[in-house]
């Protein structure tokens, strides 16, 4: 479905346009899968992968780091953890000649820092999910991973870190609701679940999406699950828009190099000192 729309994307641009556009590189951040709990005898993932888009050319480079201090991020206590690492990776990304950064957590980990350091555009999930959803209704909710809590239950892992990006953002007035999912992120990669679970899991966002909608007064759901839970979804809710959380993030990234814009000094004004630094254990 990504290559899909930004082949559209490619073939709306002039030629000189598409020609400045598959020069282009975005990188791609996922602190998630640094080291999830994989099953047993899985091969350990490779350090980096390259992912060039059908019909566009535009590269986008997911690379690990050999110091991620943690295995997946849920609240605030990894959030802070992983965006150091990613302001520092993203800041090498753009000496090596990268265009642009996308921060592909909902968290968005070091987002603010990465802005600070890096000229170059940087998108996150949840802005550019949320800009999206803004577009195609009035109201939106999210449905989330937040271990610890189910639907609109107060608390759950993380419900605090968005909060503050939705208010950040300046989202508050279009926001139905968020509700969570009581799962650790990675039950939602079917690659590392029954498929008893998975099912079930879909089941669960139906069930959520419904309420997002006929409770909270939803017009489009930001979901968190994958391509497979999305497309039942939009199955089961034919009349209103299912995002992937991560989808349109990308494209984002894209729209903004095409456009030769990038985030306001003024806004994330560059630090008096660059630090370099690297992570170890103990």
């Amino acid at each position: 479905m990504k290559q899909e729309t930004s082949e559209v994307l490619i073939r709306l641009l002039p030629k000189k346009s598409r020609e400045k556009l598959e020069k282009n590189k975005i990188r791609i951040f996922s602190p998630q899968s640094i080291d999830i709990p994989r099953p047993s005898g899985t091969a350990e993932p490779p350090k980096e992968t390259s992912d060039v888009t059908k019909g566009i050319d535009v590269e986008v480079v997911q690379r690990r780091a050999l110091d991620m201090p943690v295995r997946m991020v849920e609240g605030s206590y990894e959030t802070d953890l992983a965006g150091v690492v990613n302001a520092r990776m993203a800041l090498e990304a753009e000496k090596e000649g990268f265009d642009a950064v996308v921060i592909d957590c909902y968290n968005e980990p070091g987002a603010t820092a990465t802005k600070e350091v890096c000229t170059i555009p940087v998108v996150t999930s949840p802005g550019a999910s949320m800009a999206v959803a803004s577009l195609l209704g009035n109201k939106f909710s999210i449905i989330i991973a937040l271990a610890g809590a189910k639907g609109k239950q107060a608390g759950g892992v993380g419900r605090t870190t968005l909060m503050d990006i939705v208010k950040h953002y300046g989202f508050e007035s279009k926001i139905a609701s968020i509700r969570a999912i009581d799962l650790a992120p990675p039950a939602f990669n079917p690659k590392l679940v029954s498929r008893q679970d998975f099912d079930a899991l879909k089941k669960e966002m139906l069930a959520q999406a419904k309420a997002a909608i006929d409770e909270d007064g939803a017009e489009v759901i930001i979901s968190y699950a994958g391509s497979e839970v999305n497309e039942y979804l939009k199955k089961k809710l034919p009349d209103v828009p299912i995002m992937d959380s991560h989808g349109c993030t990308n494209i984002m990234a894209e729209v903004l190099v095409r456009l030769g814009l990038s985030h306001s000094k003024k806004a994330y004004p560059k630090p008096r000192e660059i630090f370099k630094y690297y992570l170890r254990s103990e």
